[in-house]
């Protein structure tokens, strides 16, 4: 096992968010456990633990994490193309400071089935700041890039994606909303269309994402229309610590 630091994370919260990779229950968790308090002084600890272990689930509850969230990992191949003609919106790569804070406006506000957002240990506003600087570190990355759905009549974006190139023919979905004056137009399923299009231009082959189970609309689209795929199902166990 590891405890991996979570820079954005640790920012947002004020100190050192934590990520525990590569669980084993064969290890001993609390020598673990006393090592990175020891070393790093976490205020939070998470851990992804795939749904079908749920011995290693009980064994994070009896050292005190609690379960926050669940979240379901899939996949799409880029097979088709989608025709996007008929809808008045236009989909492009941010590259200005002006387009930027467009999205960063959305990204701040629109979210709301996050683990951040819904812990009753966290203040509300964490979740909107956290996303906001994935985005910014998306824009400056170089192996990232963020995009955006916009009208064209006034030049404001409706929606926006972000994205992690792996390699030559894969990509990470990293983010991705609707602006919330704009929800339940359907400018979701636009808005992956145009991602879609985007990538399989580009030579990309497939997709991969994390999505909250508990946003029923999300996971309808995607699994039921866009033809996700689902590859794994994880309990997100997280620990809070008091300093």
């Amino acid at each position: 096992m590891k405890a991996t630091l979570v820079p954005i994370d640790s920012q947002v919260l004020g100190g050192n968010v934590l990520s525990i990779d590569d669980f084993s229950p064969t290890e001993d968790f609390a020598v673990f456990e006393r090592a990175y308090l020891e070393s790093h002084r976490p205020v939070y600890v998470s851990c992804k633990i795939p749904l079908e272990r749920i011995a290693d689930v009980h064994l994070l509850e009896d050292n005190g994490f609690k379960l926050i969230e669940c979240q379901i990992r899939s996949r799409i191949d880029f097979r088709t193309w989608f025709d996007t003609s008929a809808y008045p919106y236009k989909f492009e790569r941010v590259t200005t400071a002006d387009a930027l804070n467009q999205v960063l406006e959305i990204a701040g506000t629109t979210f709301e089935h996050d683990r951040f957002s819904i812990d009753p240990l966290l203040a509300r506003k964490i979740s909107g700041e956290r996303y906001r600087r994935y985005v910014e570190q998306s824009f400056a990355a170089e192996n990232e890039a963020v995009y955006r759905l916009y009208d064209p009549k006034t030049g404001k974006a409706v929606a926006f994606k972000t994205h992690r190139r792996v390699d030559k023919s894969e990509v990470v979905f990293v983010l991705g909303a609707v602006h919330p004056q704009c929800k339940g137009l359907g400018l979701g399923v636009i808005n992956s269309y145009s991602e879609f299009n985007e990538l399989k231009q580009n030579g990309f082959l497939r997709g991969y994402t994390q999505i909250s189970a508990a946003n029923y609309h999300v996971f309808n689209v995607e699994i039921g229309k866009l033809g996700f795929r689902v590859l794994t199902t994880f309990a997100v166990m997280r620990k809070i610590y008091r300093h």
